[in-house]
């Protein structure tokens, strides 16, 4: 008995040590024309000369209508959109499934209004790169697209195991901010596969701006996002910016 659980304990962790050695290429592989929802959280603490807390919940649909042997295009299309605003004297809660209350609810109705009437599209290499946002007819103050840097996590050029890291660069061009982010593919669970980064954000001119931290779980057959939670804290002209980005299937 002793030898036969000997031999059992050899075997599995010669399983589980090839396990950890297999090397994955991570490539995006959407089946086209297929509807993915999602829903996006963005919590964000201003704190600085003029405060302010907001939490916002997008409903998206996400559909890749084109893809190539090294790019894929999605659809985006909002469904809904709901905002919780603190600032200061200034407190507002705004649903788009409902009509405005009051004349706060009826200017950010207007503001988001162009949001929920068009399409974004978005083009993205088989590396989960974002090349091309394109949102017409929506302003920047209604719609932030480095928010959606955070909807994927850019692979490595190379299959790699678990236990390796690579990095990868984003730029906030609203911060005229640059972040790098080291990469590692932490495990395979039952969901799939999670994928920890953390890194900082730096100025033009090389000088530390905040950091940011958070983990991504991946589908296993189409390497998409099946959840994210990403937190940043920037600090910018004398405030400090934090803000947790959560994206994941409904």
């Amino acid at each position: 008995m002793r030898k036969l659980f000997t031999t059992l304990f050899i075997a599995s962790t010669v399983f589980v040590q090839a396990q950890a050695q297999q090397k994955i290429d991570f490539k995006l592989n959407p089946e086209k024309g297929k509807v993915i929802p999602y829903e996006m959280t963005l919590k964000t603490d201003i704190e600085g000369a003029q405060s302010l807390i907001m939490d916002m919940k997008m409903n998206m649909n996400m559909t890749a209508v084109d893809i190539s042997d090294n790019s894929i295009k999605y659809e985006t299309k909002y469904t809904k959109v709901t905002a919780d605003v603190n600032a200061g004297i200034i407190n507002m809660a705004y649903d788009s499934s409902k009509e405005p209350a009051n004349q706060m609810e009826e200017m950010m109705a207007s503001q988001l209004k162009p949001l929920l009437e068009n399409a974004l599209t978005l083009t993205m290499d088989k590396k989960g790169k974002v090349t091309q946002i394109d949102f017409p007819n929506v302003s920047e103050q209604a719609f932030d697209k480095s928010s959606m840097q955070n909807i994927t996590v850019s692979f490595p050029e190379h299959p790699i195991a678990i236990g390796e890291s690579w990095e990868s660069n984003v730029e906030l061009a609203a911060l005229n901010a640059k972040g790098n982010t080291k990469n590692t593919l932490a495990e395979k669970t039952a969901e799939g596969y999670k994928i920890n980064i953390e890194g900082t954000y730096t100025d033009e001119s090389g000088n530390s701006l905040g950091n940011v931290k958070g983990y991504y779980i991946l589908d296993p057959k189409t390497f998409s996002t099946k959840f994210s939670s990403v937190n940043t804290v920037i600090e910018v002209q004398g405030n400090k910016v934090s803000s947790t980005a959560e994206f994941k299937l409904k």
